[in-house]
């Protein structure tokens, strides 16, 4: 339905190519990829604004949600391969693991991955613990939507804004030159206080 939407979309071709990107980047960081949607995501907020950034949001969150049904699906068949392929994702540790392990245990499934995009835990780290949890496999995969779409909608709310006050105000090339420095900046804050 989101694909349909942005076909109809004036520029509606360029729009897909844009969503069904944020769909494959969702799918690929719920399971084993480290760059998070958000960085895709604000970039098309900035360059097509809000409506546009919102459906790469909710494709996001869907893709998450494939992506975390696989490594759930991997982890339920052999959990150690699947343990050790997401502790080997940059900025994954076992101490973080464990501390997921440990959120899970006391406070439910939900309510511990609810917590991750706070304590900048992947959704993977989850995704692969869920099975031993007693997580369902359908109700896991739906809750990417409202354990992901939170933060993706903030990325999406502000880099449009950031687009929308740049918008005739300040060259293009310049917006683009802080909006990737933004990003290289953040993740390598990122990897530096998160060794994995």
């Amino acid at each position: 339905m989101l694909l349909k939407v942005a076909a109809e979309n004036p520029s509606g071709k360029a729009l897909r190519i844009w969503s069904l990107a944020a769909l494959v980047w969702g799918a690929a960081e719920g399971f084993l990829f480290f760059i998070v949607p958000d960085v895709l995501i604000s970039y098309v907020a900035l360059r097509r604004g809000l409506r546009a950034g919102v459906i790469a949001c909710f494709l996001a969150a869907v893709g998450a949600g494939l992506g975390g049904a696989a490594m759930y699906g991997w982890s339920a068949r052999d959990p150690a391969a699947a343990r050790a392929a997401v502790a080997a994702v940059p900025a994954v540790s076992d101490a973080m693991i464990a501390g997921a392990e440990t959120d899970m245990d006391r406070d439910g499934w939900l309510v511990a991955a609810l917590k991750g995009p706070v304590s900048s835990t992947p959704y993977k780290v989850y995704a692969m613990l869920a099975p031993a949890r007693e997580a369902g496999l359908f109700a896991f995969a739906v809750a990417a939507l409202p354990v992901r779409l939170p933060r993706f909608l903030l990325a999406a709310i502000a880099w449009a804004l950031v687009g929308r006050l740049a918008r005739g105000r300040i060259d293009r090339r310049w917006v683009l030159t802080g909006f990737t420095a933004w990003w290289l900046v953040f993740y390598g804050w990122f990897w530096a206080s998160h060794p994995g």
